[in-house]
């Protein structure tokens, strides 16, 4: 074994006492005891390691609960929207007109429900027609106010129709002490737009 002075070289003379004393003692100390054979060597798993969720960051105890507030919510937002579109659905007439077929179209007939006018001045319209052929992709009618000694004046919106009848909402934003009735008329794709009218009042 080395000596101290080998181990330690030049230092102050406290620090070499210090240093002595605590060579001393680990001499007499001796070396440590050997290790025990059976905490030689790691001991080997009977079975592996769980792997954590890959979700475990959400509680287990909360996943039910977060479920039926979903369900919960969604039923509720279900429920307010089956309200709404009923509430939406309702249509009160305030006037009711009645659009017959021209020679144009003799078979067809349509009823327009005007409904109250809201803060913003629009007239709510439902017009219920049958008759009317169904046309190709591209092609619609068009319900127009007429003025006196014109055709057409203002337009209240375009529509297609189905076999049977066909129930449309439309719009019309307009003084109706300016316009004297209603029509009717057809687009069909790439032909100018038709002033024949199908329906009139």
């Amino acid at each position: 074994m080395k000596d101290l002075n080998e181990l330690i070289g030049e230092t102050s003379p406290q620090e070499r006492e210090r240093l002595q004393r605590v060579h001393e003692l680990l001499l007499e100390a001796g070396p440590p005891p050997e290790l025990p054979p059976t905490l030689a060597e790691a001991p080997v798993p009977t079975e592996p390691p769980r792997q954590r969720d890959e979700l475990s960051w959400l509680p287990r105890r909360r996943s039910g609960r977060l479920l039926t507030l979903a369900v919960a919510g969604t039923a509720i937002a279900l429920a307010i929207g089956y309200l709404i579109g009923r509430h939406g659905a309702s249509f009160q007439p305030e006037l009711t007109k009645t659009l017959h077929g021209t020679a144009a179209a003799p078979t067809a007939g349509a009823v327009l429900d005007i409904g109250k006018l809201d803060a913003a001045g629009n007239w709510p319209l439902r017009l219920r027609v049958t008759g009317l052929h169904t046309l190709p992709s591209g092609g619609y009618y068009e319900l127009w106010l007429t003025k006196p000694g014109q055709r057409q004046g203002a337009s209240c919106g375009t529509f297609r129709v189905q076999a049977g009848e066909t129930n449309v909402r439309l719009n019309a934003p307009y003084n109706f002490r300016k316009y004297s009735g209603w029509i009717v008329v057809r687009k069909l794709p790439g032909r100018p737009e038709s002033t024949t009218p199908l329906l009139s009042t």
